[in-house]
């Protein structure tokens, strides 16, 4: 059996691929039919564009409760009934769409999708910071946004191919939930705990945590921390969430914006599906190349992401040529794909204990699909403001993103040893050595 380390000793090379899998559903909802959304409005003449939006944003909106549902529910050893029975939802849900024909149809099952989705989200990034450790949680957790954006590249190019045959086979991606669904008996906690081989050097140091945390929970009842470090944790947690809802906002425009945008411009919805490609092929990219990027730019690797990404927009915004596309989305999504990772890490870092991980990895991702759900509905109250429409005006949105994300470059950089913007969670031990034991370590 081929066995892969975890940072604190070995587990299955196939527990791996099969939380791995998870991570191929969490981005579809709604991003995987974006280069259609200009043909729909063909089909459905009589819907505007924020009801053919509505397509994309709905699930979004529809995850969030979902995703604080599995928070709680996903516990102990339900973990993997929550997680069957999200990826049953949504499977039932691709199937019913190839027998949808109308908007109202469309839109319903979208919802579903949504409520199949958020029991799973949580679980794609917690399982992997329950059995990985130290720097190689930060690869895992690479790996996790690599390949999820990866699933939406190979989506959004299916989509885009097969929308000029036949529309409804574009919902064939939304099928995908049944890999992991096969594999779950591989991440099962019984199934790695099995087959853990551990490392034998950290096994007194792993003991010494756990009698720590116990120490500390029988001090201070009903939560591991004191109320000190409570508050502490809490507004740490809130500034990751804001930070997060920021770059995703921002950054999630490229779904929603640009196929009207290159429509408007006489570009296709094949072309279009080749452009939106490229913000999932460059965030898989930065994914992968995490590691390298944190050791080259160090303390300055969240501002000069969300630099990249403010480049890109302003590229989109003022160049029509298909190469600028695509050179403004793969930035675009390059500086995303950088700093979601390292978003995951900080909240593992925050949670006060493993047990928790998921319920604060489900605070986080609500923030995110609020961030994607709110997108156009944002942008047309920032058009009202501005005295404009988004159809007289087809690049206001990225003007107005590439200016936030410049802003918040600017506080990045100022701010870049606040823990916000620090690229070493570990670092939030060292600082806060005062309080109670964080994630059970003694300090």
């Amino acid at each position: 059996m081929l066995y892969v380390n975890s940072g604190n000793g070995k587990i299955p090379w196939i527990s791996l691929v099969a939380i791995l899998s998870i991570s191929l559903v969490v981005n579809l909802p709604g991003l995987a039919v974006s280069p259609i959304l200009a043909k729909l409005h063909e089909i459905f003449p009589h819907s505007n564009e924020l009801e053919i939006q509505m397509l994309t944003s709905l699930p979004n909106l529809v995850i969030i409760p979902f995703i604080l549902l599995s928070g709680k529910l996903a516990k102990g050893n339900k973990k993997m009934l929550v997680l069957a029975i999200g990826l049953i939802i949504f499977t039932i849900a691709g199937v019913l769409y190839f027998f949808a024909n109308t908007m109202t149809e469309l839109i319903l099952l979208g919802c579903l999708v949504g409520v199949g989705c958020g029991f799973v989200i949580p679980l794609a990034a917690s399982l992997l910071a329950i059995y990985f450790y130290g720097r190689r949680r930060v690869w895992a957790l690479g790996m996790k946004s690599g390949i999820s954006n990866a699933a939406v590249i190979v989506a959004t190019l299916f989509v885009g191919w097969v929308a000029a045959y036949n529309w409804h086979l574009s919902f064939i991606v939304y099928l995908t939930p049944v890999l992991p669904f096969l594999l779950i008996p591989f991440m099962s906690g019984k199934y790695i705990t099995s087959h853990f081989i551990p490392d034998q050097e950290k096994v007194q140091f792993l003991k010494q945590k756990e009698i720590d945390n116990t120490a500390a929970q029988a001090s201070h009842p009903g939560y591991p921390l004191p109320a000190p470090a409570h508050k502490k944790i809490v507004k740490l947690l809130l500034s990751v969430i804001a930070l997060y809802v920021i770059c995703t906002y921002a950054t999630t425009t490229v779904s929603y914006c640009l196929p009207f945008t290159m429509g408007h411009y006489g570009f296709d919805s094949g072309i279009v599906g080749i452009a939106t490609a490229m913000f999932f092929l460059s965030a898989t990219v930065a994914g992968f190349t995490l590691p390298i990027v944190m050791k080259t730019i160090g303390s300055v690797t969240i501002p000069v992401s969300i630099l990249i990404s403010a480049v890109g927009l302003l590229l989109v915004s003022l160049f029509h040529t298909l190469p600028i596309y695509i050179i403004g989305v793969f930035l675009i999504g390059y500086g995303y794909g950088i700093v979601q990772p390292i978003i995951y890490d900080k909240t593992t870092a925050i949670a006060p204990n493993k047990s928790l991980a998921n319920q604060y990895f489900a605070y986080v991702l609500t923030g995110n699909y609020i961030a994607i759900s709110v997108v156009p509905f944002f942008i047309k109250l920032m058009a009202a403001i501005f005295h404009t429409t988004t159809e007289a005006s087809p690049n206001f949105a990225f003007y107005l993103n590439a200016v936030i994300l410049a802003i918040l470059f600017i506080t990045a950089l100022v701010m870049r040893k606040a823990y916000v913007f620090h690229t070493d969670p570990v670092s939030f031990k060292a600082r806060h050595a005062k309080h109670a034991p964080l994630n059970g370590s003694k300090k």
